[in-house]
């Protein structure tokens, strides 16, 4: 860049989520971290300033993820050489004690200004860290959603060790301790979800000099960069076949951002009146390809990464061998399309827990189920990137009136909005809902209403149970303190399993069991 201006280059992805391996089809490669890792080298070798960010969920989402408990992944990005990284919510699925194992074996700076020691009022990672390119002081401050509490509330010790604190306050405390020592550009390295990010850059002061928020969590797909209160918010979709991209010209006599561009970088099909490698409506775009693909019309061409590739193919190896037997077959393919309504793959999954620990009614969450559509033969890498956890699983027995308030907690009129957890449950019940007036107006165990004073088994797993308050509205150390609970397996995954394999075909019943009146 000629005079005292600097051209700097931010690359950005988020929400990757152990998506390793391209896609292929009619010899045509797309996606993947090879040939992510090949376009991130690409404009390294073009571009004299570049610095790329991960906005945090690297993990799970592969059976190669979760064999290698993270490890995998981590080499990966290792060689991938990100400059900086936040934390998402999903790091600390593996627990959070072998999150800081990772970090250790991390090669890249991993931030979280909000997650805290509470006794020793110490923060687990670093608030926020600098990076230098070209003459330009970037600062990145990461921080991560509060609703990772409820999975670290599982841990046992780590639970009453660790909190997530209000990101608005650790904000505001992060820039009390460093006004005196500005950067020339600041980036807030969010993993809260693009609508939490709007609120977030209402509540910025114009003095902290905050210039972009790079999100994740809410797997937003762009057209264009958001801009509220004068800060620029982007995110990257989801996975690893596009990638966001700042192009930052600097004044370096004046030490402000003179002017940018950004689009998101995701190669289109050669269609009329598209131009390469303009950012473009979501439903144009395919992913970043491999180079040597024919015809024109496409954005970004990239060489695979030789060293990740050797990564892929040795445990790729181990993993094919280990889970490519079929497990189960359906009748058809179930879908599981979205998180506040009621979906076929929670009512099958709710159902099978409700046959194999003889529950009266079984209530699972929405957000357990990590794929979109199952079936119609599933393998056993099928079940586990559909479902990667392994839960204790409880037993409560609740009399009927209790049980009903429970649904209508449920189903409260904040539970059908926002990142608010959704539970459904197993078709032995069935619950009328005035969706008019947020109301559960009739629950039905077997086709009867509930019973006021009989006593019904509800079943739940740790998620539900340690969480119990803030899900099912039980308060289990207060006035619910009586209520008679049993913990009767330590894990569902091998439950799961050998029901399985004595009920080779499955097939949905009882669909429409959350009958809403409108």
């Amino acid at each position: 860049m000629q005079g005292n201006r600097t051209k700097l280059t931010l690359l950005h992805s988020n929400d990757i989520h152990g998506d390793f391996m391209p896609s292929e089809k009619d010899n045509f490669f797309s996606g993947g971290i090879s040939l992510l890792s090949g376009y991130v080298s690409k404009v390294r070798a073009e571009e004299e300033n570049v610095i790329y960010a991960v906005a945090g969920d690297l993990f799970m989402g592969s059976v190669v993820d979760k064999e290698y408990r993270g490890l995998s992944t981590i080499k990966l990005f290792n060689a991938l050489q990100p400059d900086i990284f936040e934390v998402g919510n999903h790091e600390v699925d593996y627990g959070l004690s072998h999150l800081l194992f990772l970090e250790k074996c991390a090669a890249f700076p991993i931030l979280c200004a909000n997650l805290y020691i509470k006794e020793l009022n110490r923060r687990l990672f670093m608030p926020y860290f600098d990076i230098e390119r070209g003459g330009i002081r970037v600062r990145f401050i990461g921080v991560l959603t509060e609703s990772v509490s409820e999975k670290i509330s599982q841990e046992e010790l780590i639970e009453t060790e660790v909190g997530v604190r209000d990101v608005y306050k650790e904000i505001d405390k992060v820039f009390a301790a460093t006004d005196w020592d500005r950067a020339d550009i600041t980036i807030l390295l969010t993993h809260i979800g693009i609508e939490e990010d709007k609120k977030l850059a209402e509540f910025i002061k114009p003095e902290w000099g905050v210039d972009f928020i790079i999100g994740a969590h809410s797997h937003t797909f762009m057209e264009e960069p958001l801009v509220v209160n004068g800060i620029t918010i982007a995110q990257a979709g989801v996975g690893s076949a596009q990638i966001g991209r700042f192009d930052i010209v600097f004044d370096s006599d004046e030490r402000r951002i003179e002017s940018f561009e950004w689009k998101l970088v995701a190669p289109v099909e050669e269609k009329e009146g598209v131009v390469p490698g303009s950012a473009v409506r979501t439903g144009d775009l395919i992913p970043i390809v491999k180079e040597g693909r024919k015809g024109r019309g496409i954005a970004e061409l990239c060489k695979p990464d030789g060293l990740i590739d050797f990564y892929l193919g040795r445990m790729k190896g181990k993993t094919d061998s280990k889970y490519d037997q079929v497990l189960f077959t359906l009748d058809q393919e179930y879908e599981h399309g979205g998180f506040h309504r009621e979906t076929q793959l929670i009512d099958l999954f709710s159902d099978i827990y409700n046959d194999a620990f003889n529950t009266d009614v079984f209530f699972l969450s929405t957000n357990i189920i990590r794929c979109k559509l199952l079936g119609k033969t599933v393998k056993r890498k099928d079940f586990e990137l559909a479902y990667p956890y392994d839960n204790e699983v409880y037993i409560m027995k609740l009399k009927g009136d209790r049980l009903k308030e429970v649904f209508s907690h449920i189903y409260r009129k904040e539970a059908w909005f926002g990142t608010m957890i959704f539970f459904l449950f197993s078709g032995s019940m069935r619950v009328d809902y005035d969706k008019v007036e947020y109301e559960v107006r009739q629950v039905y165990h077997k086709g009867r209403p509930l019973e006021a004073d009989r006593e019904y088994r509800v079943g739940i797993t740790s998620y539900a149970y340690k969480n119990c308050g803030i899900f099912l509205g039980l308060e289990l150390e207060g006035r619910d303190r009586d209520i008679k609970v049993k913990q009767i397996s330590a894990g569902d995954r091998e439950v799961l399993e050998k029901y399985f394999e004595s009920h080779e075909f499955l097939t949905l019943e009882n669909e429409g069991r959350l009958n809403i009146i409108m």
